[in-house]
């Protein structure tokens, strides 16, 4: 690691500021001293954070990448440099593949992948000229084990997930810092603010199906706290090495995960024998 790399305080650049984790980080950060740039699509920030005099908030259409690159030409100017990025924005679309639009499923597709990743082309090349930088991309665990109605948010998630991955690889020789956060269930807007597909199909009664889980959850598992999130991502924010996944939630979260483990591991050794032997003749 650069030794002159924190010789300054952290300047982080957050997307997603409004409400639930993103808040949480913002608070936290500025508490400890750092310098923050906030994101949102619209353009008020919590009190909270906004009257502080190292937070800067930026309305950001995070689509956009002419948006996303004038918001970082900001951040260097404000603050003079970045040293972290967390990819936090997001909302969620609840219904079946059939019962989600294309319209909807592209949009969800624009704000949880592509936003991301016009976020990333902007900061890596500052990130490669200084040798030195930390990516989070807030992922989930219903982008490692998808549950119903949820398909299309996970799906998202997923492929977020994968070049989350792939990139951490690519970058690493810049000493770049790349991790997926998956996130369980958390109280946050999030749940509240997830929509439902427009296409409603009675065949599938997702709405009362997502009620129904809805309410299950939120009698039978203890929710995580979305400060207490925060400070576990900020405590990876200067570490030398990290893990690519770096799961963060309730025990369910662990459990969820544990299970789609046993399932891959499963498929593939009932299948390895069976299914591996088609090389080509010579």
């Amino acid at each position: 690691m650069d030794s002159n790399f924190f010789n300054f305080k952290k300047i982080w650049y957050i997307t997603g500021v409004s409400t639930g984790v993103g808040l949480c980080l913002c608070q936290e950060l500025l508490k400890n001293g750092d310098k923050v740039v906030g994101t949102s699509r619209g353009t008020i920030f919590s009190p909270t954070i906004s009257n502080h005099p190292n937070f800067l908030g930026i309305q950001v259409d995070i689509t956009n990448s002419q948006s996303v690159q004038n918001s970082i030409y900001k951040t260097i100017e404000h603050f003079g440099g970045l040293t972290h990025v967390i990819n936090n924005a997001g909302y969620g679309k609840i219904g079946t593949i059939e019962e989600v639009s294309d319209e909807e499923s592209r949009k969800l597709m624009d704000v949880l992948y592509f936003g991301p990743l016009n976020i990333l082309r902007s900061v890596l090349p500052i990130f490669r000229n200084q040798k030195n930088g930390y990516i989070f991309n807030v992922c989930s665990i219903a982008g490692f084990k998808p549950p119903s109605r949820l398909g299309n948010y996970s799906s998202c998630k997923a492929a977020l997930s994968a070049v989350t991955e792939a990139l951490a690889i690519d970058v690493k020789p810049f000493n770049i810092k790349v991790s997926s956060i998956v996130l369980g269930f958390i109280v946050t807007d999030f749940h509240v603010n997830n929509s439902f597909s427009q296409n409603q199909l009675p065949e599938y009664e997702s709405s009362k199906y997502w009620t129904d889980l809805c309410a299950e959850v939120s009698n039978n598992l203890l929710p995580g706290d979305p400060r207490k999130v925060a400070l576990k991502i900020i405590e990876n924010g200067d570490k030398v090495t990290l893990p690519f996944n770096i799961f963060i939630g309730p025990i369910d979260t662990f459990t969820m995960a544990d299970s789609k483990i046993s399932e891959l591991n499963q498929q593939i050794e009932s299948q390895r024998n069976v299914y591996s032997n088609v090389v080509l003749e010579k």
